[in-house]
């Protein structure tokens, strides 16, 4: 234990480690602020002038504004009638010369319902909207839940992954049920974003932790003390993993606290089929949260178990720091080269397969992507969540191996 807490101490007094985690937290309270910030509403006053609020004050009008609970057949059939009410008059519910209480009275309040009939009737090939002035109120009630259900089965190719695809959503409760809030807005995106740069800064933090010893010399003083060898490369580890698990847990605590606490607790309980495109999951935004947040930090683990194992191989900082960074960016350089399920085996698989932009795992959550091997598929998330669970033991043995033969070398 006295080696452990020296190692832990050294960790957090470097200048650069002490950088890094103020970076972490000034970061994850930026992009909790931005979501909310960018939430606009507008109306007409007692004057007749438009206005545009934002912030906290947008979100509380909104929640007035929107129709919330279970997404019924009635819901439904209104908001078609309230669609092809206002398209009829103005030609689109999108041109610019709708007044704006006629938005706010027709459109606004069944907004989430209107997105999700133009994705259950889209092209499930092209994915392109459909216009609802085409479609009867009537029709519309009553096939809702049914096209969800085609648009899985058109969208899942190969039979074995349209059958797995079925399963999952079958336990989907139905109806959804929606209240504004949380998936309504960015947050999610947002949370996506900082999963991503918590792993990226912990990549830093973590790549020194063995080859800067390497490089300095002190490593062959440190090898020949009684403990120098499996039980500081032991006391190392445990060190950096509680430094960055730690940190990484705080920052999202603190970006879930704060977009909760303004978009409303009570919006958790929102089923994410009503607020995402097309999704399996039977979870609610609540339940996104948590998963998104538990597989963020798992490929944050994974990331430094290799990361760890990299400075352990590298005799000088610069090469552990370089190799790191490329692995850690390069699931996100795979998906923009292509989409090939050849590409997506190899990206999904890596340390770092499961955070970026657009190829993370909370994309692949609530997106309907399977990988193929053969005549199986196999749901992305449950790819990277197995892929990552399996990298943390793996590379955390081969850290220590690879120490101890570099000191025998």
């Amino acid at each position: 234990m006295s080696i452990f807490y020296l190692e832990l101490k050294r960790v957090l007094k470097t200048r650069s480690t002490w950088i890094l985690l103020i970076a972490a937290i000034l970061i994850s309270g930026a992009l909790a602020y931005f979501p909310i910030s960018f939430v606009n509403y507008n109306y007409v006053n007692e004057n007749g002038n438009n206005v545009t609020v934002s912030g906290i004050k947008a979100v509380q009008l909104m929640k007035k504004t929107t129709v919330e609970g279970d997404i019924t057949p009635d819901k439904i059939q209104k908001a078609v009638k309230n669609y092809q009410e206002v398209a009829k008059k103005y030609g689109s519910i999108y041109k610019d010369n709708i007044p704006q209480d006629v938005l706010n009275k027709k459109i606004l309040p069944f907004q989430h319902i209107i997105n999700r009939l133009e994705n259950v009737y889209a092209d499930p090939q092209t994915k392109t909207p459909v216009d609802l002035s085409k479609i009867s109120p009537g029709e519309a009630a009553e096939n809702f839940y049914k096209k969800y259900t085609w648009q899985i089965k058109n969208r899942a190719i190969q039979p074995s992954a349209q059958k797995k695809a079925l399963a999952l959503y079958e336990k989907v409760d139905k109806p959804f049920k929606f209240t504004y809030g949380f998936g309504s807005s960015d947050a999610g995106s947002y949370l996506i974003i900082l999963l991503f740069l918590l792993v990226f800064l912990c990549t830093f933090i973590t790549a020194p932790i063995f080859s800067a010893e390497y490089q300095t010399g002190a490593d062959n003083i440190l090898r020949c003390t009684k403990y120098g060898r499996t039980k500081l490369a032991v006391s190392k580890i445990i060190s950096v993993v509680l430094i960055c698990g730690i940190t990484s847990a705080v920052c999202i605590s603190i970006f879930l606290l704060v977009e909760n606490s303004v978009f409303g607790w009570e919006s958790l309980k929102t089923s994410i089929q009503s607020v995402e495109t097309i999704c399996l999951p039977a979870i609610n935004v609540g339940q996104f949260e948590m998963i998104t947040a538990a597989a963020g930090l798992l490929t944050l683990l994974a990331t430094v178990s290799f990361t760890l194992f990299l400075s352990a191989k590298c005799r000088n900082t610069v090469n552990s720091m370089i190799i790191a960074i490329v692995f850690c960016l390069l699931p996100l350089i795979l998906s923009s080269i292509s989409g090939s399920n050849a590409v997506n085996w190899l990206r999904m698989i890596l340390p770092s397969g499961g955070v970026g932009l657009g190829n993370s795992f909370g994309i692949s959550l609530v997106e309907l992507k399977f990988l193929t091997l053969g005549s199986y598929s196999f749901w992305s998330p449950y790819v990277m969540i197995t892929a990552s669970a399996a990298a943390v033991p793996l590379f955390l043995i081969l850290t220590v191996l690879s120490y101890c033969r570099h000191e025998v070398a």
